[in-house]
């Protein structure tokens, strides 16, 4: 990220007012609202994202179970002291949180975001909340930054999320290999060259701005 970019997210992470509204063509279905510091003490969306974490685990490079305190302790380090992360809670229209996506910077290029922690944690609200809310976290992105591409990386056997991706027109460029190793009974992925694989992949998508545009219609026509 440029530094544009990395001060406008240091500065949203500190402002309680921030939202993204989520639109169904003209209607709200719900919002996108960052977490910030001022939510550190709130039990509620720790407790939240504890549970979220745990429900979704296979969908993570570790598969150690999440804990209260263990996931203030990474929201700290990991998402408000890290400059060039964010996280978004998802909100129905009837304001109850329902899952969460962010972005991060894993290339550390100027032009590309990655989307990251793409998560459902409850079916509440609109039955196209996710798609729509990434939809429109994706095109806040592309307005709001100097960024014509967004990636993100998934397991290539996770179905459901790819269905996802793909209706959302983000393309698979390449596989990245993974080794599967287990510490302490917990079961963690580590990206290796394809020699030491474990038979286990990332897909590693992008999604182009005109791409993204085109698809407007695909997308809040979900009903």
């Amino acid at each position: 990220m440029d530094k544009t970019t990395l001060r406008e997210i240091k500065r949203i992470k500190s402002d309680i007012d921030f939202s993204i509204p989520v639109k169904s063509y003209d209607s709200i279905i719900g919002k996108l609202k960052p977490i910030t510091y001022y939510d550190i003490g709130n039990d509620e969306i720790i407790e939240n994202l504890m549970i979220w974490r745990n429900q979704n685990i296979t969908a993570y490079m570790s598969h150690e179970k999440a804990t209260f305190e263990g996931t203030r302790r990474w929201l700290c380090k990991f998402i408000l002291d890290n400059d060039s992360k964010i996280l978004f809670l998802l909100y129905s229209d009837g304001n109850k949180p329902i899952g969460h996506m962010g972005l991060a910077n894993g290339l550390d290029l100027d032009a590309i975001i990655e989307m990251d922690n793409i998560v459902r944690g409850v079916a509440l609200g609109h039955k196209g909340l996710i798609t729509i809310g990434l939809y429109d976290l994706v095109s806040w992105v592309f307005s709001s930054f100097a960024c014509n591409t967004v990636y993100l990386r998934v397991f290539s056997n996770n179905s459901r999320a790819l269905k996802l991706y793909h209706r959302l027109k983000f393309v698979e460029k390449k596989k990245q290999a993974l080794h599967e190793s287990s510490e302490n009974d917990v079961t963690k992925y580590s990206i290796v060259e394809e020699g030491e694989a474990s038979g286990i992949y990332f897909s590693y998508m992008e999604l182009q701005k005109n791409d993204h545009y085109e698809n407007y219609k695909n997308i809040k026509g979900n009903r």
